[in-house]
């Protein structure tokens, strides 16, 4: 009962007072911070390379980095944002180290190792399970497949993440008035395309699976 009970105060954290606790030495905030974000994580990953193993080593080892270096544990942004970046600096370290790219052959550049960074490879794909929605869903994420990898990768954080554009902008490292110039580009193509009002329902929701 009592586990319990301090299991779920540890659930209740908000991610700044997690953060703090596992500064502390505290065990059972680390399992809450995997737990917390092991499922968002994951699908990340899983838009850079469907190369599981790299993905799961890429985990194993920011996880591993956090509770080993617990102690200096420093959060610039946002929680999400730290271990996304870390998540993806190291998924990319790894496919560089490995000669992999899933879609690709191998090359140095990064814009070129994430060129098929996804929106196919995610639970958003089940938007297209209901019939009645089947017709928007592929014209919508057909356009998205057509965007640059970094401007793929800022609608995916920016709406799917909630990253705020000073986030995205450390993450990818580019200026934020490139972050903006960049989402300007990919929703005039959505605009010309007349798929924005769907893609923004989506999004927010009003259209669900």
């Amino acid at each position: 009962m009592q586990a319990n009970t301090r299991n779920n105060a540890i659930s209740l954290l908000d991610d700044t007072e997690l953060v703090n606790q596992i500064k502390q030495h505290n065990k059972h905030a680390f399992d809450e911070l995997y737990n917390r974000f092991i499922k968002t994580l994951t699908g990340y990953g899983l838009r850079l390379t469907d190369d599981v193993q790299i993905i799961e080593d890429s985990l194993h080892d920011v996880f591993v980095w956090i509770w080993t270096n617990r102690a200096k544990f420093e959060i610039r942004y946002s929680l999400k944002s730290y271990l996304i970046k870390s998540v993806r600096t190291t998924i990319i370290h790894k496919l560089k180290t490995q000669q992999k790219n899933v879609h690709t052959d191998f090359a140095d550049n990064e814009e070129e190792i994430l060129n098929d960074f996804s929106f196919y490879n995610s639970v958003e794909t089940e938007f297209i399970s209901k019939e009645s929605y089947k017709s928007t869903a592929v014209k919508v994420l057909a356009m998205l497949e057509t965007l640059s990898p970094k401007q793929k990768e800022l609608i995916h954080l920016r709406y799917y993440q909630g990253m705020s554009f000073k986030e995205i902008a450390s993450l990818l490292n580019i200026s934020i008035k490139g972050c903006y110039k960049l989402m300007g580009r990919a929703i005039d193509g959505l605009r010309q395309k007349h798929l924005l009002i769907l893609f923004l329902l989506w999004v927010y929701g009003v259209i669900t699976s």
